[in-house]
């Protein structure tokens, strides 16, 4: 494989490593980080700040990994028989999805919130439902803090029954699109479901267009010229997160990623990108015991009523907790993928295949 291939791939994994993060830091700032800015007595502006940045990489983070997800599902979705990915494609991400939802809701309603009394939050989660029928039941729904393994199994046999209709497949997409920012699904699950089907379509059907627009070529100033306006236009609508300006995030995410990657190593980001399944499955746990952790122990000493205290909390919190968290999801799945345990991160029956 020659240098220009080595870096065509590279920047796919640079893009999974960057959502990854990010959906570790979306996870750490809402809701834990967001309800102690109140209790602070210092540090309001960059707690502010980190919010903004969090508010302001949603048209980014879940559709860019639904994007990249779409593309390399192509060749299953397009070229090879179902007999030979539904159990890669289908099972696999259906089995992680339940198994994780299940040891998360040990781990955080069982373990977490049993040793502390208290809990991050008290948001519709299947990780905090009361009990496992109800864990079960919001699992079902989507409702679930590791939602996008079900999501890309229910999209992978979507486009793939239907593969001959892509333009009713792309109509139907679309409606749910404007549907779920309209907020007239209800369920947060549901909704996200019906958000991002667009853009594993995009990634699936449409990658070569895509990747064509994101390079830096006059021809195409138009379709951007275009999407810019169709962003605009939404934004004054009040559609803040509309398919278009996910759009635009996608392809300058893509055009930022090969530039990086063509003049930088980024063998550490691109490592991530290729291991965002432990990160994804794990980081929900690290995040509530040692957020939970950290604010029983700055309430019970009254450490946000000291200024210094506020602010290196609003400052430093959330990169402390984003890069603790996916290390020690790494280091957890290091020391669990081996023997009996490698059945935590694939179906057992395709860990016999690959033997």
């Amino acid at each position: 494989m020659n240098t220009t291939q080595n870096k065509d791939i590279a920047w796919v994994n640079s893009l999974k490593g960057i959502c990854i993060l990010l959906v570790v830091l979306y996870h750490v700032v809402l809701p834990g980080y967001a309800e102690m800015i109140g209790h602070l007595v210092a540090g309001f502006l960059p707690a502010k700040l980190w919010l903004a940045f969090n508010n302001t990489l949603s048209p980014l983070r879940m559709p860019a990994f639904f994007f990249v997800s779409g593309l390399l599902a192509t060749n299953g979705i397009i070229n090879r028989p179902w007999k030979q990915v539904f159990t890669s494609r289908v099972t696999n991400l259906f089995y992680l999805y339940f198994l994780w939802g299940i040891i998360q809701w040990l781990m955080i309603r069982g373990v977490s919130n049993e040793v502390m009394g208290e809990q991050l939050s008290n948001n519709t989660n299947a990780a905090w439902a009361e009990t496992p029928l109800k864990s079960i039941e919001l699992m079902l729904l989507a409702m679930s803090s590791s939602w996008y393994l079900y999501a890309l199994g229910l999209f992978f046999v979507f486009a793939k029954l239907f593969r001959g209709q892509k333009l009713a497949m792309m109509t139907i997409a679309v409606v749910l699109n404007y549907a779920a920012i309209t907020k007239v699904i209800p369920g947060w699950g549901p909704e996200s479901v019906a958000q991002y089907l667009i853009f594993f379509l995009l990634g699936t059907f449409y990658s070569s267009t895509m990747l064509r627009w994101s390079e830096w070529h006059r021809s195409n100033l138009m379709p951007w010229a275009l999407l810019l306006v169709l962003s605009f236009i939404h934004i004054k609508l009040g559609m803040t997160r509309s398919l278009f300006l996910c759009t635009l995030a996608i392809l300058l995410s893509v055009a930022a990623c090969r530039i990086l990657n063509r003049y930088f190593t980024l063998g550490w980001l691109n490592w991530l990108g290729r291991n965002t399944l432990q990160i994804y499955v794990l980081h929900r746990i690290f995040i509530e015991f040692f957020g939970m952790s950290a604010i029983l122990f700055a309430e019970h000493h009254q450490l946000f009523a000291n200024k210094a205290f506020s602010l290196l909390w609003a400052v430093g919190f959330p990169i402390a907790m984003v890069v603790l968290c996916a290390s020690c999801s790494v280091g957890v799945w290091s020391l669990l993928n081996r023997g009996v345990g490698r059945n935590l991160f694939i179906y057992p029956s395709l860990l016999r295949v690959k033997a």
